[in-house]
C-alpha cells in the first residue's frame, strides 16, 4: 500500500522521506474527508425532505451512504485502483442523474442540494488518492454529470446549474494545486535533508581519515622513531639482537591491521604492553579492592595500551629513573590508568615543540577515543600520567 500511495502522481520519481509520508497522509485524508462530508449530506437531505418524499429519498440516501463506506474501506487498502475509480464515477454519476427524485421541488438553489456537495467533496477529494490526469478527468466527468442530472429533474436546468458545476472544477483545481505546492515544498525538504547527510557522510569519511593519520603517526612515534632516538644517543648500551627485536615488533605495529569493532579484555592488553619494556613497573591492573577491568570497546583499549607504552617510554627516556608504579581500575563506569615515577620532573608549559610526545601520543590519542589524558610534573617531585575512558 505505501509503494503505491507514494507513486501518485508521480509514480516514475522514487521519493523521499518528507514527501511519502505527505502522500500517505494526504489519500488518507481525502478518503476521510469524503466520507464525513457525503455521509452527514445524505443524512440532512433525508432529513430535508417532504414526509411524503421521504421513504425513496432514505433508499437512495442509504444506497450513497453504503457505497461511500465501500469505497472508503476498498480505497484505502488498494490506492490507485482504476477499476474502483470508474465505479465510483458510474455510482456518483448515477446520484447526479437521480436529482429529479432525490432534490425536493421546494429546494430552488441549486447550489445547496446534497447531490453537488457529495459530488464536490468527491472531485476535491480525488486530487490526493488519484494522478493529475485521472483526478481532472473525473472531476469534469463529474461536473458534466451534475449539469445531465439539473437537467433532467428541470427543462433549463443546465442553465442554472452552469455556475455550479464549473465552481466544482474550480474547487478540483485549487486543491489539485494546494496539493502539488506542499508535495513540491515536501520534495525540497528531502533534497535539503538528502544534502545534509551527505554532507555528515563526508565529514564523516573526513574526520575518520584524519583520526587514521594521526593514530599511524602516533604509532611511528612510539616505535620506529624512538627505536631509532635510543639507538642513535651516545653512550646507550643496547644489545644488537635487543635492537633487532625492537625493530621487528616496531614493524609489526605499524603494519598491522587494528581492530575497529568489538571489544577487548583491558586488563590482558595492558599487561602485554608492561611486557615489552625494560623498566622494573610495580603494577596493579583491576586487583582488590579495584573492580574488575572486565572488556572494553577495542580502539579504546589499543588508546589506553598505547598511551601506557608512551608514557613508560618517556620514563625510560626523560626521568633519570628505572622504576616506575602502573595501576588500572574502574571507578563505576569509567577506566583509569595511571602512571606515575619519582624522577626529576619537568614543567608541562614549558616542552619545546619538537618534543610533545606525551601531548601528541598520549593525550591526543585519548581524546580520539573519547577519553582524556591528564599530565601532572614538577621539577624534582616526578610525573604522573593519568588516563581516562568512560567505560559506559
Amino acid at each position: 500500500m505505501e509503494a503505491a500511495v507514494a507513486g501518485v502522481g508521480a509514480a516514475a520519481v522514487p521519493r523521499g522521506p518528507a514527501e511519502s509520508e505527505f502522500a500517505r497522509f494526504a489519500h488518507a485524508y481525502g478518503h476521510r474527508l469524503r466520507a464525513v462530508v457525503s455521509c452527514a449530506a445524505a443524512v440532512l437531505a433525508v432529513l430535508a425532505m417532504p414526509v411524503r418524499d421521504i421513504p425513496l429519498a432514505a433508499v437512495l440516501a442509504a444506497a450513497a451512504i453504503g457505497w461511500n463506506l465501500l469505497y472508503y474501506r476498498v480505497g484505502t487498502r488498494r490506492p490507485g485502483s482504476r477499476a474502483l475509480l470508474v465505479a465510483d464515477l458510474g455510482v456518483l454519476t448515477a446520484l447526479c442523474l437521480s436529482q429529479a427524485l432525490t432534490v425536493p421541488d421546494t429546494q430552488t438553489m441549486h447550489g445547496s442540494t446534497w447531490i453537488l456537495v457529495t459530488v464536490s467533496i468527491a472531485a476535491v477529494a480525488y486530487q490526493t488518492t488519484e494522478t493529475v490526469r485521472a483526478a481532472l478527468v473525473a472531476s469534469l466527468v463529474l461536473a458534466m454529470a451534475d449539469l445531465a442530472g439539473a437537467a433532467l429533474d428541470r427543462a433549463d436546468g443546465w442553465t442554472y446549474a452552469l455556475p455550479n458545476a464549473g465552481w466544482l472544477l474550480v474547487e478540483a483545481l485549487l486543491a489539485r494545486g494546494l496539493y502539488q505546492l506542499i508535495l513540491f515544498r515536501s520534495r525540497s525538504a528531502d533534497t535539503v535533508a538528502a544534502t545534509m547527510a551527505a554532507e555528515r557522510r563526508e565529514h564523516a569519511v573526513d574526520e575518520a581519515l584524519r583520526r587514521e593519520e594521526r593514530e599511524y603517526l602516533a604509532t611511528l612515534h612510539d616505535t620506529a622513531c624512538a627505536t631509532l632516538l635510543m639507538a642513535s644517543v651516545r653512550g646507550e648500551a643496547i644489545r644488537p639482537e635487543v635492537l633487532a627485536a625492537q625493530a621487528r615488533e616496531d614493524l609489526q605495529r605499524l603494519t598491522s591491521e587494528r581492530v575497529t569493532t568489538g571489544g577487548a579484555d583491558v586488563a590482558g592488553e595492558l599487561a602485554a604492553e608492561l611486557a615489552g619494556h625494560a623498566l622494573h613497573v610495580d603494577s596493579s591492573l583491576g586487583e582488590p579492592p579495584g573492580e574488575p577491568l572486565g572488556r572494553a570497546w577495542s580502539p579504546a583499549v589499543a588508546a589506553l595500551r598505547d598511551s601506557l607504552g608512551e608514557a613508560l617510554r618517556n620514563v625510560a627516556r626523560h626521568a633519570g629513573v628505572d622504576r616506575a608504579g602502573v595501576t588500572a581500575y574502574r571507578s563505576g563506569d569509567t577506566l583509569v590508568v595511571t602512571v606515575t615515577d619519582e624522577g626529576g620532573g619537568f614543567r608541562p608549559d614549558s616542552v619545546p615543540e619538537h618534543r610533545r610526545g606525551l601531548a601528541r601520543s598520549v593525550v591526543g590519542r585519548m581524546a580520539a577515543v573519547g577519553g582524556r589524558a591528564t599530565i601532572s610534573s614538577r621539577p624534582g617531585q616526578g610525573t604522573t600520567v593519568r588516563l581516562e575512558w568512560p567505560h559506559g
